[in-house]
């Protein structure tokens, strides 16, 4: 799949080039906030942040200590910049006209971006309290984020729903399951590109 991606195009921590940037994003992502509803970091936190590098700025006289204060303020922003570019990516989806929107740049050329494969369960055991489910698997090439999903009926495709998103491969664990009700579950794993196929469904019987 081609996609397009948000870039910093900053090839160093130049502080009038990471204030004009950052001065960009933050005005154009305010403007659009009806796409960008809840960066993280927040505008107002970010905002907050660069009016302190711009008042830094103003205030430079050559000084060590004014120049330091300068090259710290930098650090926050350029950290606060790659944040928001995770963001950025996750909102767009690869389309280019968001990106622009965000007031980041965009990779000069679709890139391909591979989607995870099929997930594989390698077993599930009764977890760390009474009726919970923690679910073992591997993980996986190209995700970095693993959706649960559990039905009483698998044979219906709209009865799954879905009970952990964005977890961690390590934290899969169900709880507040009802005990010796049979349950089915599956994972999928997923990038900010799209969602891998599902693994088969495991039946388990909370206890």
């Amino acid at each position: 799949m081609k996609t397009s991606t948000a870039v910093l195009h900053l090839k160093s921590k130049h502080p009038q080039k990471v204030y004009n940037l950052a001065g960009k994003v933050n005005s154009n992502m305010v403007a659009n906030s009806q796409i960008f509803t809840s960066p993280d970091p927040t505008m107002e936190d970010f905002g907050a942040e660069v009016t302190k590098l711009d008042t830094a700025l103003k205030e430079k006289d050559g000084s060590k200590v004014k120049n330091q204060a300068i090259i710290d303020q930098v650090e926050v922003v350029y950290a606060m910049l790659k944040l928001l570019l995770i963001y950025v990516n996750k909102v767009a989806n690869g389309d280019v006209s968001v990106i622009l929107f965000s007031g980041f740049d965009c990779n000069s050329e679709p890139v391909t971006h591979d989607i995870p494969g099929k997930a594989v369960i390698k077993r599930i055991e009764d977890g760390s309290v009474v009726c919970s489910a923690k679910i073992f698997m591997d993980a996986m090439a190209d995700a970095d984020r693993y959706k649960v999903e559990t039905t009483f009926t698998p044979e219906i495709a709209d009865s799954w729903k879905t009970v952990i998103d964005f977890g961690g491969v390590r934290r899969l664990e169900l709880r507040d399951l009802a005990a010796g009700q049979k349950i089915y579950i599956r994972v999928s794993g997923g990038s900010t590109f799209g969602w891998g196929t599902p693994s088969e469904p495991v039946a388990f019987i909370p206890r």
